[in-house]
């Protein structure tokens, strides 16, 4: 479904001859199937990146839940437990971040390498 909706919108803005109006930088580079590929890993960096923040809070608040009422602790395991899955949550997104910014820069080379140019930027 996703498929044809972008194969749709990408031959609509083709045929009316202002595809670059619409379509991101590389566009004029990328047929649909790359347009496409490259819409699903940002969605699925997108999703990655709001689970790796909600999770640890969630999960540490509801362990911290749960030894209240085994163990019968106060309130300040529910703060403790806050502010180590807030911790979490900052790692999960400091470490994903630079993950993204390293394939930035290695998708980066490899355009500069396709279009003739070495490392340095100058051209052959």
């Amino acid at each position: 479904m996703v498929e044809l909706l972008i194969m749709s919108w990408y031959n609509e803005c083709s045929n009316k001859g202002s595809a670059s109006a619409h379509l991101p930088e590389r566009a004029g580079e990328m047929d649909k199937y790359q347009l496409l590929r490259e819409c699903v890993e940002n969605f699925a960096l997108l999703t990655q990146l709001g689970l790796s923040i909600a999770a640890p809070p969630v999960l540490c608040l509801y362990a911290a839940s749960w030894l209240r009422r085994q163990c019968g602790l106060g309130l300040w395991i529910m703060v403790a437990a806050l502010l180590l899955g807030l911790g979490g949550a900052v790692v999960n997104f400091w470490n994903t971040w630079k993950m993204i910014e390293r394939r930035e820069q290695r998708r980066g080379k490899e355009g500069q390498k396709r279009c003739g140019e070495k490392d340095g930027g100058e051209a052959l």
